[in-house]
């Protein structure tokens, strides 16, 4: 495998920008010629385009699977378009699939090829951009994932409040862009191909019951118009271990199958 950090110059942003690259090299399987699936796969709030690598086998796994990982940072954005600060939603969703395409020809830009996952604020991240702009994934795996806006918000001064205030306003985030449910509705309105979903948290997550409001919605729909599926998985936190595992899952899930070949090591 190549494991490549990239530093880059972003116009949207103004800021010089990073991230980490996991490629199949030409020898080992799923290479040869072809364009390679695309895996994005987002931080939580408090990582950086470091953390998967750092913190699970995601190397491996894009070995095993065939699927090439892109990891970015975008610092404490909640990859949204703030409200006092850069527009990360549009870096995520215009500027830098652009940067990459160019870079990296042998990325796949296809709708189809392309997937997008996250943890923690990085699964409200890929819920926001995967439903935000359904044309460029074809699924989204959400671990640990609520909505930002049936988060409480009281403006008492506090750092956490002026964060908030930074991202998002300090409106109601109900029915902007910045809610998960107004923008699937807003999806499935505009009769769009929709994202499939995977959806899991664990049974001792302390945010599962903002996991369960978002998996509430999801099954309101009649015929599964997103192909959701949610898995509660016991005895799990909000912690890597369990992060590790639902990444497998979700490979699976958009249907990548494991290579019966031994990992190469060096």
């Amino acid at each position: 495998m190549a494991l490549i950090e990239a530093h880059f110059f972003s116009e949207m942003l103004g800021m010089e920008m990073e991230a980490t690259l996991i490629i199949p090299q030409e020898k080992q399987p799923y290479s040869v010629d072809e364009k390679l699936r695309v895996l994005w796969l987002l931080h939580g709030g408090s990582g950086d385009n470091t953390a998967w690598s750092r913190m699970t086998s995601i190397e491996r796994y894009a070995y095993e699977y065939g699927v090439a990982v892109i990891l970015p940072g975008v610092h404490q954005s909640c990859f949204t378009d703030m409200a006092h600060g850069g527009k990360y939603f549009t870096y995520m969703t215009e500027e830098l699939p652009s940067i990459l395409k160019h870079m990296f020809p042998r990325l796949s830009m296809i709708r189809e090829d392309n997937f997008i996952s996250g943890l923690s604020n990085g699964g409200y991240g890929c819920l926001k951009l995967g439903l935000g702009r359904p044309d460029l994934y074809a699924a989204i795996g959400a671990f640990s994932a609520g909505d930002k806006a049936d988060v409480e918000f009281v403006n008492d001064g506090s750092k956490r409040a002026k964060d908030r205030i930074s991202l998002f306003g300090e409106g109601d985030l109900y029915n902007t862009k910045h809610d998960l449910k107004y923008l699937g509705r807003k999806a499935l309105e505009e009769g769009v191909e929709l994202p499939k979903i995977y959806h899991s948290c664990g049974s001792e997550d302390p945010w599962l019951g903002l996991n369960e409001v978002v998996r509430n919605f999801f099954q309101s729909f009649e015929d599964n118009p997103f192909q959701y599926r949610y898995v509660e998985v016991k005895g799990y936190g909000h912690a890597w271990d369990f992060w590790d595992r639902e990444i497998i899952h979700f490979l699976q899930y958009v249907g990548l199958r494991k290579e019966d070949s031994n990992y190469i090591g060096i």
